[in-house]
């Protein structure tokens, strides 16, 4: 009797790691690794500026006084490797020393700020995959005629716009048209939701519209690879109307590709809250990080620069963990 090989998960699983967590564990050593290497720029930042930071902070009338207790307090004393894992010992511990321009911990700018920025990355992303996933898949569903002519227009449009000018255009313009919405008046929702859910819907749509733009064009691309499987053409020669085989098979199988596409764009909307909070003046972590750096405080800038990289990872992590649960077909391979 001829004896049937094992399986390929029960071999792995004797002779290694199953492949899935295999996967997992080398992207989260990458991303660890990611994170080290911005620990090193983030820290470098203070010593590759032009000039001394404790004189471009006090100026050259300060004292010998001033500049040693400055050095103290920014911990620039010591060896740079020693100055480096004393910083980040402190920043595993939550504590990023005292903001030089506001007079208070770090740690405490960065929990105020943070909400109001993490409202407005997930506004953007509903904008974003509100539009971007269904007129994506309508444009494939009608590919070759006018609805697809018009999504293809419309996300070129979105991609080529640069984010900021986007933004300044909607400002001058709903100042304009319509003087009474409130463009750069931004109120927490706990002290008025009505004015909040207003001041952060046109800074949504100008970080989600383009971001949606790309997410249609990979969800279009994705779809049309999916037209051409068999299962599609059997679920259409069955009987069962293109609208319903997308549905019932073609999203789901399409999903792998589009998510880890709205991963990276998710990650991408950090960088854009930099520039699209300085427009709206919306006081979250983008604006910190230029109010800071335009004052030199080295201190919050080597805060904000660490989490917005940390966030950037952690996303791409979490989209690498999701896809073998959207993808079997990925988690077989």
């Amino acid at each position: 009797m001829v004896s049937r090989p094992a399986p390929v998960a029960a071999v792995n699983l004797k002779f290694g790691l199953p492949p899935v967590l295999a996967f997992l564990l080398r992207r989260i050593a990458r991303g660890a690794l990611v994170l080290v290497v911005l620990s090193m720029l983030a820290f470098a930042m203070v010593h590759l500026l032009p000039g001394n930071p404790v004189e471009n902070l006090l100026g050259p009338y300060s004292t010998a006084a001033q500049r040693a207790r400055l050095i103290q307090q920014l911990g620039l004393n010591g060896p740079l490797v020693t100055q480096y894992l004393h910083w980040v010992d402190n920043a595993l511990h939550g504590n990023f020393g005292i903001s030089l321009s506001y007079g208070v911990p770090v740690r405490q700018l960065i929990g105020e700020r943070l909400p109001t920025t993490l409202e407005l990355s997930v506004a953007a992303t509903i904008v974003s995959i509100a539009w971007g996933v269904p007129f994506g898949a309508l444009a494939a569903m009608r590919r070759g005629k006018l609805t697809d002519a018009v999504a293809r227009g419309a996300t070129f449009l979105g991609m080529a716009t640069p984010v900021f000018a986007f933004g300044v255009a909607v400002v001058l313009l709903f100042t304009v048209a319509f003087p009474r919405w409130p463009t750069v008046d931004y109120v927490p929702f706990g002290q008025n939701p009505v004015r909040n859910l207003q001041a952060i819907l046109l800074p949504a749509l100008v970080m989600g519209l383009p971001l949606g733009s790309t997410i249609c064009r990979f969800t279009r691309s994705s779809m049309l690879e999916v037209y051409e499987q068999d299962y599609i053409r059997t679920a259409l020669a069955s009987g069962s109307s293109r609208l319903s085989a997308t549905l019932r098979h073609g999203i789901r199988n399409a999903a792998g590709p589009v998510m880890t596409v709205i991963g990276l764009q998710l990650a991408g909307l950090i960088g854009q809250s930099i520039l699209v909070e300085n427009v709206f003046a919306i006081p979250g972590i983008g604006q910190l990080t230029v109010t800071a750096i335009s004052q030199s405080d080295y201190s919050v800038t080597q805060a904000c620069v660490l989490l917005l990289g940390a966030v950037y990872v952690v996303l791409n992590l979490l989209v690498d963990f999701l896809r073998p649960f959207v993808d079997p077909r990925l988690a077989r391979s």
